[in-house]
């Protein structure tokens, strides 16, 4: 039996409804979603005014910048109040999303409220849905405020159905017409932000299965022709690999590109050192189990792993023994601890975090005393947070500070500056207790 409620609040039974009852319902959860989805921005913009502060010094993106945090943000200012910093941790709690998700809600909201009123207002009919608001308002946070009232004015009669390709053209228009200078400035800071990454996962998901996507941000006319340079290499490929699609042969274009300049001793010869942290299990008879773990990757099938090891020099570290706990007379960890520590926990402890933990700091839960007794450092009082959640707990401001313990089966317990109680199962993720 499946019960739901329509738009009204009354009960329907699901599996009662025929076909064209089920399309009238399906409009109604569209509706209900709608709703929601507002309801949420409002809560959002409130969170905003009652988190509001004067002094850019204690303003998100003023306070917290610098020293290598996760997600430094700019939000308020330029006919937008300021936030306080750290107000993002408390409404990711209470809505059980990464910090990120609450700075860029936050900042969408404060942008649509005081930046962009007749989208707002569209959105506040219902007209348009809360999600292409928020896009409007992330492409329109640059802006000055005339610039920005001036993509409101022209964006809002098609605001419910405006692609990314023609919001992107009248931002520009609007900062070439109203911020002249900002222009200029925009494009070389567009210089600036050329580059290539390559990142591990699927995007979606956070998976990875041994696929890995790259993003190149660079020079139109260069990319062109490297584009047009492998397009036709995958064409040419199609000879000799006739069993494969265009998109798996332009990938393989790039291979071929690489081995090209390495024949002409432009590239690193293969094989060049790297370090990759690779966790194997071997069963009581010395078997390696079919799946295995590689740090900040993923799982992966001990059949992958065996082939990326093929030819290559490898150094196998034994085991650590994940209950030593003796402690050390010092601030700093040894290198034993801060490793014991980084396998046990994987990733940033804080709720909905994911940093990996060697990338981390390694936090002393109860803080450490240099005045106070020895053995203040042992692995059960250290757990690694990220420089931006590092700071959220130790900062001395008591309405913004987090707390938590770690317990004896390995889970962290957190509580929020507004009693906020969340539970942290290191690899596994973040549950409300009770």
């Amino acid at each position: 039996m499946l019960i739901e409620t329509d738009l009204a609040g009354g009960p329907v039974r699901v599996d009662d409804l025929d076909r064209d009852s089920v399309l009238w319902f399906a409009e109604q959860a569209k509706a209900r979603e709608a709703a929601a989805a507002l309801a949420v921005l409002h809560a959002t913009i409130r969170w905003c005014e009652t988190n509001t502060v004067e002094d850019p010094k204690s303003a998100a993106g003023f306070g917290e910048v610098g020293g290598d945090l996760d997600c430094p943000e700019k939000i308020g200012g330029d006919g937008r109040p300021m936030v306080a910093a750290f107000s993002a941790e408390p409404l990711a709690a209470a809505m059980e999303i990464s910090t990120t998700a609450a700075l860029t809600l936050m900042a969408d909201a404060l942008e649509l409220a005081h930046r962009l009123p007749r989208v707002m207002a569209r959105v506040e009919a219902l007209e348009v849905p809360v999600w292409r608001a928020g896009s409007i308002a992330q492409a329109t946070s640059g802006l000055s405020p005339d610039a920005a009232a001036y993509v409101d004015a022209e964006i809002t009669a098609r605001a419910h159905r405006v692609g990314p390709v023609v919001l992107a053209r009248l931002v520009e228009i609007a900062r070439a017409r109203y911020d002249t200078d900002a222009h200029q400035e925009a494009e070389e800071a567009a210089r600036e932000s050329w580059d290539v990454t390559l990142t591990h996962g699927d995007g979606r998901d956070q998976r990875w299965l041994g696929t890995s996507w790259m993003e190149i941000t660079g020079d139109t006319a260069t990319l062109a022709d490297l584009q047009d340079l492998v397009g036709r290499i995958a064409h040419d490929l199609l000879a000799t690999h006739p069993d494969l699609s265009l998109a798996r042969r332009r990938v393989l274009a790039l291979q071929v590109i690489v081995d090209r300049a390495r024949a002409h001793g432009d590239s690193p010869a293969p094989g060049r050192p790297y370090k990759a942290y690779v966790h194997l299990t071997a069963t009581p008879e010395g078997e390696i189990t079919p799946l295995g773990r590689v740090e900040d990757l993923g799982p992966a099938t001990s059949a992958m792993i065996r082939d990326w090891l093929t030819g290559a020099r490898v150094t196998v570290t034994p085991a650590l023994d994940p209950d030593r706990g003796d402690p050390v007379d010092a601030h700093d960890p040894p290198e034993w601890m801060r490793e014991l520590v980084v396998q046990r926990d994987q990733h940033c402890v804080f709720p909905d975090c994911r940093r990996p933990a060697r990338r981390c700091d390694l936090d002393h839960i109860d803080p450490y005393d240099p005045h106070g007794p020895p053995g203040q450092t042992h692995p059960g009082n250290l757990a690694p947070l990220c420089r931006r959640h590092h700071r959220a707990k130790t900062t001395t401001d008591p309405t913004k500070q987090w707390r938590y313990r770690r317990m004896d089966h390995g889970h962290y317990t957190w509580t929020g500056p507004q009693d906020q109680r969340l539970v942290v199962v290191p690899g596994i993720g973040t549950y409300s207790p009770g």
